[in-house]
């Protein structure tokens, strides 16, 4: 068969014209004869087959050009039915045989082959459809497809620069066609399952999983070759190997030897270390860094969208025992700014220090409280159904179970310590710093006193928050901090947070005021002193009562805010009277707001004590009740006075009896000059 060499030039083989046009003697005489001449028969300089030099097919006779057929010529009937299927493509490019995709060589030709048969089918229609218009048999389609799909390779190689591998015997072409009538693509998949690939294996999936139960379970977490060391032995038996769920006692005739290298690669295996490094990892930062993809976000662009919080120690002791400071610091991840930062010699207590710090700071900023929070779960997550809930402090919450890369913070505490701290005296270097420049030196180690090492790490705070924003060079992170504040903020809700965070105070209500740290405080609600009927309203409730009073100071020391509670309910809000000067020539604008404040406060309840008093009837009563039991005591030579009794009618009384009887002497409320 001819075929395309290059370039336009058609090559055959010798085979192809021995003994069919010459025997070999002669076909070399006439190679011999016609080599400088310029016609007759010629090879092809360079190219050979299975050791056998090429003829060019245009130098030969014309009669045997036709006998052989010219592959550059179109003459065959799929051609009127072929073109590459587009779906064969995308279904070979998808398909995966054990879990592997096909290779780009394997895709190629299924493609073809599939193309090919879409067109023998449509070309098998039309050859029976002519045959039963013509009234024709139509035994022997299948051998005329046969040929004609054989044939079509040159046209393949003239046309398209392709080739099929389509059976060429009539019976396994006739089960191929039939496959295909059910499903194009499938049939023409060579092991389609990968059964071959799998029964080829030496390491099947049990002894596989031996491999990684000896290297994951032992509890002195034994290395790669450790592990092909045991494998061997058990094979030699001199180890056991079992099944610790089961009790199944493996069989060393089951499994085959394996050499060292093959054990450790399958070790290695990320589908097997994926699962034995989780179990043997005592750093579960340094696993998931190895093991565990981490998302990727856009930063926002607002700030307050969300704060992200962390524990850290910077890297200087303060005493000889090697102690070093805890502080809790919270980040502002669009503006990278610190916003909270409280310290202290150890942990205990420093998380609420640390969320009563933010409030003061962000309600003395006149700012809302970030609307989302990024933490870790070791100090918060007793908070998570109090100040963590949402809708409390914050309306999101993101608590990160020992999981570093999921907080923003962590970025800025490495930037903090390699950029900023770094250059510090008694900085010191981690001991496992991959950088060479960041491991330990040889410099003797410094101690810094408490209160040095304190005030030197918040000035590193005033210098980070004072320094350029990273994209906005202009603006430092705190200008960037104030400057762009997300307008969709909530406002603080106290009655979510003061019940976790504030101090308690056990407090009255006298007099329409509420004695708290010294001061007498007015009764309020939202930020503003009740007046009129709405003052009238919580006196009601806490006039002349006990009650609890959780309240948080600011900055100064004063009371931020203050929140009055009974029985845990939410009762009002109190808050410190502005005063005004007793001089009237001293007062200001704000003193005459006081003064018509303080008087309204005042009138309020003057005006419902009036009336009260207007909606009380004048009402007396008359009291009979006697003052003495008897008259049994009886002081000597006392003058006692009696009013005149009046006559009365004495009727006669069988039964009566004649004992005396004490009869208390009614008294009228008529004075002391009843008396006389």
């Amino acid at each position: 068969m001819a075929f395309k060499y290059s370039n336009n030039i058609v090559a055959v083989e010798i085979d192809e014209l021995v003994p069919r046009f010459w025997t070999y003697k002669n076909l070399y005489q006439e190679l011999w004869r016609y080599k400088d001449k310029p016609f007759g028969i010629k090879r092809i300089e360079g190219a050979f087959k299975e050791g056998k030099q090429l003829i060019d097919f245009d130098s030969l006779k014309i009669q045997i050009q036709e006998a052989i057929g010219d592959p550059r010529r179109v003459d065959n009937p799929l051609e009127n039915y072929f073109e590459f299927d587009a779906d064969a493509v995308r279904y070979y490019s998808r398909f995966k045989r054990a879990g592997n995709s096909l290779e780009g060589d394997e895709q190629k030709r299924y493609i073809v082959n599939a193309s090919v048969m879409k067109a023998v089918m449509k070309l098998e229609q039309a050859r029976t459809q002519e045959r039963i218009n013509l009234k024709g048999s139509l035994r022997g389609i299948t051998a005329t497809l046969v040929k004609d799909v054989e044939n079509f390779n040159n046209n393949l190689l003239v046309n398209h620069k392709s080739s099929h591998n389509l059976p060429a015997s009539e019976k396994q072409f006739k089960k191929v066609l039939n496959a295909c009538k059910m499903d194009l693509y499938y049939p023409l998949i060579k092991d389609p399952e990968g059964g071959k690939i799998n029964n080829a294996r030496k390491v099947d999936d049990q002894t596989e999983m031996i491999f990684n139960g000896l290297f994951k379970n032992q509890l002195h977490k034994p290395t790669s070759t450790e592990v092909a060391r045991s494998y061997d032995s058990f094979l030699n038996g001199y180890a056991e190997v079992y099944n610790e769920a089961t009790g199944e006692l493996y069989d060393p005739k089951d499994f085959k030897s394996l050499s060292n290298a093959t054990i450790i690669s399958y070790i290695n295996k990320w589908e097997n270390k994926i699962a034995t490094h989780k179990a043997r990892s005592g750093d579960r930062q340094v696993y998931m860094g190895n093991f565990k993809p981490h998302h990727q976000m856009d930063l926002p662009t607002l700030a307050g969208s969300i704060i992200s919080i962390d524990d850290r120690q910077p890297p200087f002791v303060y005493n000889t025992k090697n102690d070093r400071v805890w502080f809790y610091l919270g980040v502002d991840i669009a503006s990278q700014c610190f916003t909270t930062f409280v310290y202290g010699k150890t942990k205990e207590g420093i998380i609420v220090d640390f969320y009563r710090q933010m409030v003061r700071n962000y309600t003395e900023w006149g700012f809302c409280l970030p609307h989302e929070l990024e933490c870790e779960s070791s100090l918060n997550s007793s908070f998570k159904d109090t100040l963590l809930r949402p809708g409390n402090m914050f309306q999101e919450i993101k608590i990160e179970a020992n999981n570093a890369r999921g907080k923003y913070i962590e970025r800025m505490n490495g930037k903090l310590r390699y950029e900023v701290e770094k250059s510090a005296s008694g900085w010191l270097a981690r001991p496992t710093a991959k950088s060479e420049a960041n491991q330990l030196s040889a410099a003797k180690k410094t101690i810094i006193p408490y209160e040095i090492l304190v005030n030197e790490r918040l000035l590193e705070l005033e210098q980070w928050n004072n320094s350029p924003h990273p994209e906005h060079k202009l603006m430092s992170r705190w200008d960037y901090f104030e400057k762009n504040q997300n307008p969709n903020l909530k406002s603080t809700n106290w009655q979510g947070i003061l019940p976790t965070i504030g101090y308690k105070t056990p407090t009255s209500c006298n007099g329409g005021y509420v004695k708290l740290q010294g001061k007498k405080r007015a009764i309020a609600d939202d930020g503003k002193i009740l007046t009129g009927e709405a003052l009238i309203q919580q006196m009601r409730v806490i006039e002349g009562k006990e009650f609890d009073v959780y309240w948080i100071d600011g900055n100064d020391g004063e009371v931020l805010k203050a929140l009055v509670y009974m029985n845990d309910k939410f009762i009002c809000e109190v808050m410190e009277m502005p005063r005004y000067n007793r001089a009237t020539i001293e007062r200001t604008e704000a003193d005459s707001k006081a003064l018509k404040l303080q008087s309204a406060y005042v009138m309020s309840v003057d005006a419902f004590e009036k009336r009260q008093r207007n909606r009380i009837d004048s009402i007396q009563i008359i009291d009979n009740t006697p003052k003495t039991v008897n008259s049994n005591f009886k002081i000597p030579n006392l003058k006692r006075y009696t009013p005149e009794a009046e006559p009365v009618e004495v009727f006669a009384d069988e039964d009566q009896d004649d004992d005396l009887v004490y009869i208390p002497k009614p008294t009228a409320a008529t004075g002391w000059r009843a008396n006389f």
